[in-house]
């Protein structure tokens, strides 16, 4: 039989199994059944056997063609209550026990039962398997119950039988892995019901609609208004008070040949544009390949920002494009690493693009938290291939004599395990001769100003700074919001300060906050100190 006319063949037989009562049981006929074989194996009482004929308009008892789908009412199948097993948890995930009523924390190897929710909260996932080895991803902010749960038949049939209300979010399934023909799965939404047989797909909820994307086998969807027969690699979407719209073909995969294998730097603005009739972009970021582990799930319309809030590690990302009508194409995978901490700290002086005079010159920058030491680079070309200066330096300051030339420096962080961060942007500076005359310009910062500096990030289009005392951020005493890699502030009273910024990138996505910084403001004259020390001295005589 050519694999063109399984498929129809199987289309039909879907069709009609999908027009039978919900209160049916397809049963499909094996070779050398007969009503007799089917009522002593698989029904209660074998006495029903009148009950099949007569449901079935069967004229002849003892001959039952095999493949034939045959309806058997549900209250004389044999059947027994099935469970759910929890496989894997991430997040805060709760479930609200039916028989008791109470939200309990969901756990691994935890059996639900006909009734229990479960609930994900934002940046958590659950796994769940069914007896038959269906797998349900129930994702963040998703809301499941369990409304039906048998096993159907008797000796040598173990069937399926689950009804599943989801009332908002999304889930995965993998249904009836198996392909057993009798299984039944009935998915509930706020806008339309799904029968499932041996099907992959996803199920996603936006208030009032929900729609429904077939990765593998077929689905009927339907509500009260109309019905719909969604094949592999189709979608549909159903409105409360509409009927499904027709199938539509989903998007291809994306081309993530762009998306970098290794990001050093954050945060790291992708862009995304490969689908033309992409309207935006499903992006997941795990820790693992099957997707349980979700550290970032978002929509987004062309540029996504990887920022601080990742770890650094292995991850895998997954992208698929949005159409027009919010249906999910196909899935784009790569593995990739972040390797961006610790982070280079901020200049302090001398700035980019600064002209100085030659002889001692000092640079200076802020503290990085957790960082043990810092490694101060000069070369006279932006590569550094051959640097003039590679000093390990303890503290936030170093000095060095330097003749008249254009210069460039940078600084790496190292913890005190000697992981090493990535290098700083590289600053240009000026050294000129010393002039015949004094220059009145000051080398560097206005005594007034306190100017800092950081990594620009192309495709961010905002960057928030803030000053506070305190490394917790409780007494902040500048937050501002800047398109420069750079800030000029007032020059604030003496003392330590610490500094932290996030990227806002052109879609209005706010990162979180950078690693703290910590720098000293000197005083801008010690006589006030001198003069108090003195006075102070003269009282004690």
């Amino acid at each position: 039989m050519s694999s063109v006319f399984k498929t129809v063949v199987g289309l039909f037989m879907f069709l009609v199994a999908s027009q039978a009562s919900a209160e049916d049981w397809i049963y499909t006929v094996k070779p050398g059944d007969t009503v007799w074989d089917i009522s002593h194996t698989q029904l209660k009482d074998w006495r029903y056997w009148n009950e099949i004929l007569r449901h079935n308009n069967i004229s002849n008892a003892t001959k039952l063609r095999p493949g034939t789908k045959i309806a058997i009412p549900l209250y004389i199948v044999k059947d027994d209550i099935s469970e759910v097993r929890v496989e894997d948890v991430q997040g805060k995930v709760e479930v609200i026990i039916a028989s008791s009523g109470e939200k309990l924390p969901l756990k691994l190897g935890m059996s639900l039962t006909v009734g229990d929710t479960v609930l994900t909260s934002e940046k958590s996932t659950a796994q769940l398997s069914l007896e038959d080895k269906s797998i349900i991803l129930l994702q963040e902010n998703s809301e499941l119950e369990f409304t039906r749960l048998k096993t159907l038949g008797g000796e040598g049939r173990r069937s399926m039988d689950a009804k599943l209300n989801m009332r908002k979010g999304r889930m995965n399934m993998s249904a009836n892995p198996s392909h057993q023909p009798d299984s039944m799965f009935e998915v509930l939404t706020v806008s339309a019901n799904s029968a499932v047989r041996g099907t992959t797909f996803r199920i996603g909820i936006e208030e009032d609609s929900s729609r429904t994307e077939v990765l593998n086998g077929l689905i009927s969807v339907e509500n009260s208004l109309g019905s719909v027969e969604v094949p592999e690699n189709f979608g549909t979407v159903a409105k409360k008070d509409s009927p499904p719209i027709k199938p539509v073909k989903l998007l291809p995969a994306p081309d993530l040949s762009g998306f970098p294998a290794l990001i050093r730097y954050l945060p790291k603005v992708v862009e995304l544009n490969s689908l033309r009739d992409a309207k935006s972009y499903r992006v997941q970021i795990a820790l693992d390949e099957g997707f349980r582990q979700i550290k970032l799930d978002r929509v987004i319309k062309q540029r996504l920002m990887i920022d601080q809030s990742l770890p650094d590690g292995a991850y895998f990302v997954r992208i698929r494009g949005v159409d027009g009508n919010g249906l999910e194409g196909n899935n784009s995978m790569k593995a990739f690493r972040i390797d961006a901490r610790p982070e280079a700290p901020m200049v302090r002086a001398p700035l980019s693009e600064t002209v100085l005079h030659a002889g001692n010159i000092t640079f200076s920058w802020a503290d990085v938290e957790d960082v043990d030491h810092y490694v101060f680079q000069l070369a006279e070309d932006e590569t550094f291939a051959n640097p003039i200066l590679n000093e390990t330096v303890s503290g936030t300051a170093y000095s060095a004599d330097l003749k008249e030339a254009t210069y460039f420096y940078r600084l790496i962080s190292v913890t005190a395990e000697g992981k090493q961060g990535p290098p700083g942007s590289a600053v240009k500076i000026e050294v000129l001769p010393v002039p015949a005359v004094p220059e009145p310009k000051p080398p560097a910062v206005e005594g007034d100003k306190l100017r800092l500096a950081w990594q620009g990030v192309e495709g961010v289009s905002t960057y928030q700074i803030q000053l506070a005392t305190d490394a917790d951020f409780q007494n902040i005493v500048v937050d501002e919001k800047t398109a420069d890699p750079w800030v000029e502030l007032s020059r604030p009273a003496s003392g330590y300060y610490y500094f932290r910024l996030r990227s806002i990138d052109s879609e209005g996505y706010v990162g979180v906050f950078s690693t703290p910084q910590r720098f000293e403001v000197e005083p801008e004259s010690y006589l006030p100190l001198i003069l108090f020390v003195l006075g102070s001295a003269l009282l004690l005589l």
